[in-house]
């Protein structure tokens, strides 16, 4: 079983074709290479991708594999050997170098790096036409301060040179063009991060089916802007992103949680709260330790927590992602699913993850009344995750038949606006008190 697992991760660490190691690898190497870096000098990220054209799609895939290998070799020996080379899709390359002595040195390894690329075909067997190339590059910490938002500043750049025809770019803010809406979005919530004011936590009640009882509740991220508009959370968590605040944001989030836990404590109410990670946090080696000296400083039993990770980011699963989660799940704290059954990674993957709960998306469970797929598919997930011994809670119920059809099929567990939408804490706290309050 361990040289399995490790096997299953040396093939998710590397691209199969080149033996490069893969993006998720640069996002989890590239803040201790930040560490690092000597104060005077700079970072630089570069992006370098071919451009595909008619021509090139009509070649064999085995000669595009050659050529990919071969622009590998010659990228590699282009580079110092403290640089770092990715391989981030079919056509596209990462490269970090650390301790440049100014930013004419990433402008010259740009340059080099076209020539070194530009007679690629003539040593390619199978290939007589190279497509253009377009490199982009970016520099820490003035085009971004964070792993996910320096590499995605060069890639931007590199964009650029793409649609402008062109072979090199260097990052500007400018290329990102906003709305003056846009703009002023992300203005305001930049200073709300900054002040840690008005975002807020709603939380939405998770009930057993069998007792009506309250047993957990997830909290869901609320944002009222200053005009009083309330904005979507996926745009929310978008533009915190494309600010760079994540980690920030992940900081105020995990303190928000344990906060929101205390006052439940303090009132006497006992339950699991869950949470919710992006793809990019799990690639985020400090994390564990992050919310374990969270936990004891506020004496938080990690056990109270859930932390809830999507299916579909888990295709991209890696060395890095599962590293994660099992000193997470060391830290004791529960790890869950969500939208289970969504995902294209198979349900196979569950044995080798250290997760105890599965939440079946909501797509499903809306069309269980009329669809006989949609029942067959959560009939699958409750006979897996209750084989392994998980929990698993439905998303999404909207009323009585539907919860009743859930529990005829197995279900324990669901959460939906059948019971409550999502609850500011005290309004949490009173829907409780009336549930549990027998009506005179």
């Amino acid at each position: 079983m361990a040289n399995s697992r490790f096997k299953t991760r040396q093939s998710d660490r590397t691209d199969r074709v080149t033996g490069l190691p893969r993006l998720p690898a640069a996002l989890a190497e590239l803040p201790a290479m930040m560490r690092d870096n000597t104060a005077e000098r700079l970072l630089g990220v570069i992006s370098i991708a071919v451009v595909p054209d008619t021509l090139l799609f009509r070649h064999s895939l085995d000669a595009v594999h050659r050529l990919r290998v071969e622009a590998s070799r010659r990228i590699r020996a282009s580079l110092r050997p403290q640089d770092r080379l990715y391989a981030v899709s079919q056509r596209e390359w990462l490269i970090v170098l650390p301790n440049l002595l100014s930013p004419a040195a990433l402008s010259l390894a740009m340059v080099r790096l076209r020539e070194r690329l530009f007679a690629l075909s003539q040593d390619t067997p199978g290939i007589s036409h190279l497509p253009r190339l377009a490199l982009g590059a970016a520099r820490w910490p003035q085009d971004g301060q964070e792993p996910l938002f320096l590499v995605q500043s060069a890639r931007i750049a590199r964009l650029v040179a793409e649609q402008g025809n062109e072979e090199m770019r260097d990052y500007a803010p400018e290329m990102e063009s906003e709305s003056d809406e846009a703009r002023q979005m992300l203005d305001e919530l930049r200073g709300v991060l900054r002040d840690h004011q008005g975002l807020q936590l709603f939380l939405q009640p998770q009930v057993d089916i069998a007792s009506g009882r309250c047993h957990g509740a997830e909290a869901l991220l609320r944002w009222q802007r200053s005009n009083g508009e309330w904005v979507p959370p996926p745009v929310i968590l978008d533009a915190i992103d494309r600010l760079g605040e994540r980690q920030n944001f992940n900081r105020w989030l995990i303190q928000q949680a344990i906060h929101t836990q205390l006052a439940l404590r303090g009132r006497g109410i006992a339950i699991q709260l869950s949470i919710n990670l992006s793809a990019n946090d799990l690639l985020d080696a400090e994390l564990p330790e992050m919310l374990g000296q969270t936990l004891a400083t506020w004496d938080v039993p990690a056990a109270s927590l859930t932390l809830e990770i999507t299916e579909t980011m888990m295709v991209e699963e890696s060395w890095q992602v599962i590293d994660v989660l099992e000193r997470l799940r060391q830290l004791g704290v529960s790890l869950s699913i969500d939208d289970f059954g969504t995902g294209y990674a198979g349900m196979s993957y569950l044995q080798r993850l250290p997760v105890q709960e599965v939440k079946i998306d909501q797509m499903f469970v809306r069309q269980a009344q009329d669809s006989d797929k949609a029942r067959e598919i959560i009939t699958s997930i409750i006979q897996l995750a209750s084989r392994l011994q998980m929990t698993i809670v439905a998303e999404g119920v909207e009323d009585a038949d539907t919860l009743q059809l859930l529990a005829d099929l197995g279900c324990r567990s669901a959460q939906g606006y059948h019971f409550s939408r999502p609850l500011p804490l005290i309004g949490f706290i009173d829907w409780l008190w009336q549930r549990s309050t027998p009506a005179s």
